[in-house]
């Protein structure tokens, strides 16, 4: 029995096999799942009952995207990109029938075949910027042709996701289907296909809409409209040289060229720090230890009346909610606790820019902190979760960035050589003093330090549940460039290096 016999389900319907790939929780295209493919393909290609394939999943969505946890590891075979050289080499045409999210790989799969139906709630994107990548299997060669240069920027640029409507009217899908009627509605379409001897649709066949003179004009465009794309990560400009290659270059050649591409931005600082917070923010949502918790139910309230500790902590006392949150003395909420009678439901919130900080103390019950974070989180803020101290995690980093520039003056070094140095490395102008003058690296690694030393006390303390956390917060908080991962982050690599010496407590 092949490894991925119990993933997938075969039959033919009225001349047609449908293929069912069902591998949750979203049907990543990880190594079963390929082999899963190619064995599904391999028999509607040797069945003479079928004249056509329809691709579909099972559960909440079609093929979400690539196996994240697969990137930087070795691949096993069969890759993605031999399934999809199968998919396009096909004789009977292949329809692929989408719901949920076709994301990433996904879509590229999708676009090998040769049409592609979706129910209207469904949504179709290549987002693999987010993580610093770019789309490495066909998606920068295939999406220009079919939907022209220009839009092919906004979606892969921007890692855009395209509802399915918009994907009609865009030409990424052939056709919407009632919700519920997916799968009879593909085999009707496929049939459709068999019936008029539609022509098989290779969109390496395809040419672009425009040339490599107003390609550019096109990227240079993007470039002036998201300049914040191109400051510190790399994986737009990538867009832009593979994007270039699929107007310039015969397909296999693009696709090559699209493939060294993606090998230079996986093995890229930039993305390995991106890849981190990508999951960081992932994990942030979870309570530690409690990972499967859910929210209580019930009435969040934030308190915020004014008084010292005394008359907040009897203001937190006469909530009658199911979760009570503290926004003052949060330092102290353990004491506060003890005036509402409540400990379980007490929770303390701090926000610092887009961070909301849920405080938990020593009693708080998990799904308290869960609910009080889904509130932050419906009010716009992402959150992360941490124990009662002064400072708790943003503010203290951004103290000691602070006492860092100061130490720095304090010793000579000029304000306008460590307002360089830190715009180099990515701060924000708002965290350095106010002066123009030369970056240095002996600068840099001094600045930086103490801020690393910092986040790891605030670990090693059990202030931040996760080191990850630290990173996330301080970079969704703005303290932190997003191209370098976060202080943790950065910290357990400077220790890492056999060149560098422990960073000092």
């Amino acid at each position: 029995m092949s490894v991925a016999d119990e993933i997938y389900r075969y039959r033919v319907e009225g001349g047609v096999a449908v293929l069912t790939i069902d591998s949750p929780p979203v049907n990543a295209l990880g190594h079963k799942v390929r082999i899963a493919l190619c064995d599904g393909v391999a028999r509607a290609l040797a069945d003479d009952s079928a004249a056509a394939l329809v691709l579909i999943c099972a559960g909440r969505t079609f093929f979400a995207g690539a196996d994240v946890t697969e990137i930087g590891k070795p691949i096993l075979p069969p890759l993605l990109a031999d399934v999809m050289a199968q998919f396009e080499a096909s004789t009977k045409p292949i329809v692929s029938a989408m719901h949920g999210t076709g994301l990433g790989g996904g879509l590229e799969l999708a676009l090998a075949g040769h049409y592609r139906v979706a129910v209207p709630s469904a949504v179709v994107g290549l987002p693999e910027v987010a993580l610093g990548l770019l789309p490495g299997a066909g998606g920068t060669q295939r999406v220009p042709r079919l939907i022209g240069v220009a839009a092919a920027i906004e979606m892969i640029g921007l890692g855009r996701h395209v509802k399915a409507p918009e994907a009609l009217d865009l030409g990424l899908i052939d056709a919407l289907v009632p919700e519920g009627e997916l799968e009879a509605s593909a085999i009707a379409f496929a049939q459709k296909v068999v019936r008029d001897r539609a022509p098989l649709r290779r969109l390496r066949d395809l040419t672009t809409d425009i040339g490599l003179d107003e390609a550019r004009a096109v990227f240079e465009h993007f470039r002036a409209a998201h300049p914040e794309l191109f400051i510190g990560v790399k994986a737009a400009a990538g867009v832009f040289e593979a994007i270039e290659a699929a107007v310039a270059l015969p397909f296999d050649e693009g696709l090559e060229r699209e493939r060294a591409i993606s090998r230079r931005l996986v093995a890229s600082p930039e993305s390995a720090a991106q890849r981190h917070l990508f999951f960081a923010e992932r994990t942030a949502a979870k309570f530690p230890g409690a990972e499967k918790e859910k929210p209580r139910a019930g009435v969040v309230e934030i308190v915020e009346a004014a008084g010292d500790r005394v008359a907040y902590g009897a203001a937190l006392a006469t909530s009658g909610a199911e979760v009570v949150v503290a926004t003052r003395f949060v330092e102290a909420l353990d004491e506060l606790a003890a005036a509402t009678g409540r400990a379980d439901a007490l929770v303390g919130m701090v926000v610092t820019g887009g961070i909301a900080e849920i405080v938990v103390g020593a009693k708080t019950a998990p799904a308290a902190a869960l609910a009080a974070a889904a509130a932050a989180r419906k009010s716009g803020y992402a959150t992360i979760f941490v124990s009662s101290g002064p400072g708790l995690v943003v503010g203290r980093l951004e103290a000691a960035l602070a006492v860092s520039v100061a130490a720095l003056q304090g010793e000579g070094v000029a304000p306008s050589d460590i307002a360089a140095t830190g715009r180099a490395f990515g701060f924000r102008d708002a965290l350095l003093p106010v002066a123009d003058g030369g970056a240095s690296e002996v600068i840099e690694e001094r600045l930086l330090r103490p801020i690393l030393a910092e986040a790891q006390a605030i670990v090693a303390e059990g202030v931040a549940k996760r080191a990850s956390d630290v990173d996330f917060a301080m970079v969704r908080a703005g303290l932190w460039p997003l191209w370098r991962g976060g202080p943790a982050f950065m910290a357990e690599r400077v220790e890492a290096s056999p060149a560098a010496p422990p960073i000092p407590a």
